[in-house]
């Protein structure tokens, strides 16, 4: 049983519902704008197709609730909790995600504008085929996040820590990963361009066939990293830590490798024609 109506009839009374019980509500289809749930409980809500619009969800409740395909502008979800909450199809418009609990959330095929995740928690979360653009990362915990096929572009991610994510396949555009973690993460077949990497954890990380020409490795921690055919001509690694790297037709035409440690390397096969090997450590 819907209850739409009961809903806008409360907030046309009164647009602070804050604190109110608002669990396993069917609010399929609403169209709010500008109400207030601080505090509120709207656990198991579903709010599929909705549009909400300068809505305040700050310190909510909303667990295991449901927005698929709903279209959400400068939302509020400041230090709710967000577990696993679909989000699927949704688009996301200047919100604000602070320090907020997404863990295990589904973002599939959604499309994220302008909006800040700075500090919250994604762990386990999907982001499969999801489009971000302008968006605020820093310092999120993603440990383990499923990103196969999620185009990025001018966002900040520095400081995550990505551990074990899946990434492959996907598409960064002039994003910032200085400092971030992504050990043992899957990144195979990535197109990245204007990325910067400088002083990212990156131990054993994928990055199999990935095109990386021109983007910034500079001081990166690359040790027991998987770079077969990766294409990363042009690259910055001055600094960079390749121990036991195997680097089998790994491309480094005119990629800087000055003071690049590649002890124990694989390096079968990789083109290092015009590349800077100043101070090289190659065995």
């Amino acid at each position: 049983m819907s209850n739409v109506d009961e809903m806008i009839a409360l907030v046309m009374r009164e647009p602070k519902q804050d604190g109110g019980d608002f669990s396993g509500f069917d609010l399929k289809g609403v169209s709010l704008n500008g109400a207030s749930f601080v505090f509120a409980t709207l656990v198991g809500a579903i709010m599929d197709d909705s549009q909400l619009r300068e809505i305040d969800f700050s310190q909510a409740s909303l667990e295991k609730s449901s927005l698929k395909n709903a279209k959400i502008k400068s939302a509020n979800f400041t230090g709710s909790n967000l577990e696993e909450v679909s989000f699927e199809g949704a688009t996301l418009i200047d919100c604000n995600f602070k320090n907020t609990n997404l863990s295990g959330c589904d973002f599939s095929q959604a499309t994220i504008t302008d909006c800040d995740f700075q500090g919250a928690n994604l762990g386990h979360s999907s982001f499969y085929s999801t489009n971000i653009e302008g968006s605020n990362f820093g310092f999120a915990r993603m440990m383990y996040a499923f990103m196969k096929q999620v185009v990025i572009k001018k966002s900040r991610l520095g400081g995550i820590n990505a551990r074990g994510s899946d990434f492959s396949f996907s598409k960064l555009t002039e994003v910032d990963l200085k400092g971030s973690i992504l050990k043992y993460a899957d990144l195979n077949s990535c197109t990245f361009k204007e990325v910067n990497l400088t002083s990212a954890n990156l131990i054993g990380v994928e990055l199999k066939d990935a095109q990386c020409a021109g983007i910034i490795w500079e001081e990166a921690n690359l040790e027991g990293s998987d770079l077969t055919y990766a294409n990363m001509e042009g690259a910055n690694l001055k600094n960079a830590f390749l121990l036991e790297a195997n680097l089998h037709g790994t491309n480094f035409t005119n990629a800087n490798l000055s003071d690049a440690y590649l002890v124990d390397a694989n390096i079968a096969k990789a083109i290092t024609k015009g590349a800077n090997l100043d101070n090289t450590i190659l065995a």
